[in-house]
């Protein structure tokens, strides 16, 4: 599998959020068939970990806050003496996933915001559980858990797990099972989460805490990452991470770990190329387009893939979708579970830097995006501090 200079392949040998998730769930004796964690974290002794996740916050764009003088907090947290990636493709849906389970993409199955669902015969919006093309909705979505969550095991261990995330995604399908054994202390504000988070250390049970912040993330799609108001909510975040740092009682036993899905690159609106047009949609391809504007995943029609080689390789770096999940693309191919190849199609077009594929179920364009294989998506930061 042949990838671009400019891609960073995911590392999961040790340098991922796989990685990490693994050995956070391991400290509390949940077994992993996936490398340990490659740098080194406080862990000796820590009863209670923190895990935050800052949606999108990618570690450029951390540095860069830094430097600004926009994120004083966590400047003063201990970095990652080297580099960490997301998982592949580098997208909200397949990242938070494996940080809720432990698991990487090609065994949890969430491969991005849309996949083909060989059990629905369609491509289905993973959020809404939704068919893309009829907005019909997904009539039985139970076979969507394939794993058991972090979580669940953690629970079933005596661990005291807990999530602390937005009120709105509390009773998705998502949540019900990716935060499967965790107790949901929801929150209408941000503001909100360092009294909940310090709420669930108790003395007298280990425990594991995830608090999830996706407003950058929003924020970054909106009006793009290096905005004024992408700088703005990073300062406020800043600002909420030193109020969640001091609510934590100093026990020397509390482990905080602070890291990001993915991150964001700036989407410039003459970078969206309009390739898959209906018509492209009715001759060439077996169903929609799915996965995301910067990791597409296509079903060409018998006698057409050449026609949609030549013409979207001006624009993307083209892979066969056999080749990418036997290479590892998607989570080391020993646990993969092959039921799930299915969901990213026959051929996967990962657009160059700048460049993102629209098709006629693409939302409005957007000034932020990620899922693809630059440094911008792919590297994220992990800092800790032990309390």
């Amino acid at each position: 599998m042949h990838l671009p200079p400019h891609a960073v392949r995911p590392d999961y040998a040790g340098g991922s959020i796989l990685n990490l998730a693994a050995t956070l769930g391991a400290h509390h004796g949940v077994p992993t068939h996936h490398a340990p964690y490659r740098h080194p974290l406080p862990l000796d002794g820590a009863r209670h970990v923190v895990l935050i996740v800052v949606d999108a916050l990618g570690a450029g764009q951390l540095r860069d806050a830094i430097t600004r003088g926009d994120a004083p907090t966590l400047a003063t947290l201990t970095p990652a003496p080297g580099p960490v990636t997301s998982v592949f493709p580098s997208t909200t849906m397949a990242a938070l996933t494996t940080l809720h389970t432990a698991r990487a993409p090609a065994e949890h199955g969430y491969l991005g915001l849309t996949v083909w669902l060989e059990e629905a015969q369609a491509v289905v919006n993973l959020i809404r559980l939704y068919d893309v093309y009829t907005h019909a909705p997904l009539a039985d979505a139970g076979f969507l858990a394939a794993v058991p969550s972090l979580y669940r095991q953690l629970h079933d261990r005596g661990v005291a797990a807990h999530v602390v995330m937005p009120a709105a995604y509390q009773h998705s399908v998502l949540t019900r099972w990716a935060c499967d054994g965790a107790e949901y202390h929801p929150y209408a504000q941000p503001e909100e989460t360092p009294a909940l988070t310090a709420a669930t250390i108790q003395p007298g049970q280990p425990s594991y805490t995830l608090v999830y912040f996706p407003e950058y993330d929003l924020i970054c799609h909106g009006s793009g990452p290096d905005s004024p108001e992408a700088h703005a909510e990073l300062r406020r975040t800043d600002r909420i991470v030193a109020d969640l740092l001091a609510a934590l009682p100093r026990n020397g036993d509390t482990l905080v770990v602070l890291t990001a899905d993915h991150g964001q690159s700036p989407q410039p609106p003459d970078g969206y190329v309009d390739a898959i047009t209906k018509k492209v949609m009715k001759t060439a391809l077996r169903g929609p387009v799915a996965g995301e504007e910067r990791a597409a995943y296509l079903r060409p029609q018998t006698g057409h893939h050449a026609d949609l080689e030549a013409l979207l390789a001006p624009h993307a770096t083209l892979l066969n979708a056999d080749d990418a999940w036997t290479g590892g693309l998607f989570g080391p191919p020993a646990p993969a579970d092959p039921r799930l190849r299915p969901r990213v199609g026959d051929l996967i077009a990962v657009p160059h830097p700048s460049h993102a594929i629209r098709r006629p179920t693409s939302p409005a364009p957007m000034l932020g995006l990620h899922g693809g294989w630059t440094a911008q998506e792919m590297l994220v930061p992990v800092l800790s501090a032990r309390l």
